[in-house]
């Protein structure tokens, strides 16, 4: 594969992948995370929370996560740094939002059971936790780590992409090659055809 084709797809990787993550982190932000059964007054009430409620922050990010991948893809050296650093951030941030709730859902359940029940009741035989708010986090770390390797590795494609030029523009250039005359178009090619014997028609 030669360089400028290698820099293309170092791109898109980091870029694809950046995407990627941010996509899994909202997709799961939608899922139920935490699920429970809590004292109610007439017995017990099925309390279940879903990511957007139980770690708003995920979504947020997230999104702040995909406009960076568009401004890293639209802006040149130091814009990119900029989305980069974000990317790194919005990852982080992710996971910083997602991992608590994995870790400690009681809060999140006494939360949820206050507004059901009026009743800040958390069960005794704790919450039942999916995999989601891991699944969330896994994005956002995709997301920090491809953050990383836009910032680590962008100013290789500025280098590559100035060392590309189309072959039109290098022959019309100054000093590069010059194209053959048309003798139809000159007429005085055409003449020194004609001296030379040759049919300018041809």
């Amino acid at each position: 594969m030669s360089a400028p084709g290698a820099v293309r797809r170092s791109r898109a990787t980091h870029l694809l992948a950046a995407a990627a993550g941010g996509l899994l982190a909202l997709a799961a932000q939608a899922q139920v995370w935490v699920r429970a059964a809590v004292p109610g007054p007439v017995g017990d009430v099925d309390v279940a929370v879903r990511g957007a409620v139980a770690a708003p922050g995920v979504s947020a990010a997230a999104l702040v996560a995909l406009t960076a991948v568009v401004a890293c893809s639209l802006g040149r050296r130091v814009a990119r740094a900029g989305a980069a650093v974000v990317l790194v951030l919005a990852g982080a941030g992710v996971v910083a939002a997602a991992v608590p709730v994995a870790l400690s859902p009681a809060p999140v359940v006494a939360a949820a059971a206050a507004e059901r029940t009026g009743a800040a009741a958390v069960p005794a035989g704790g919450a039942a936790v999916a995999p989601w708010p891991w699944v969330a986090a896994a994005g956002g770390l995709v997301v920090a780590v491809a953050g990383a390797g836009v910032l680590l590795r962008g100013r290789s494609w500025d280098v590559s992409a100035r060392h590309e030029r189309p072959a039109a523009a290098v022959a019309g250039a100054p000093g590069g090659p010059a194209p053959a005359a048309d003798p139809a178009a000159d007429p005085a090619a055409a003449w020194d055809s004609l001296s030379r014997g040759d049919d300018p028609t041809r």
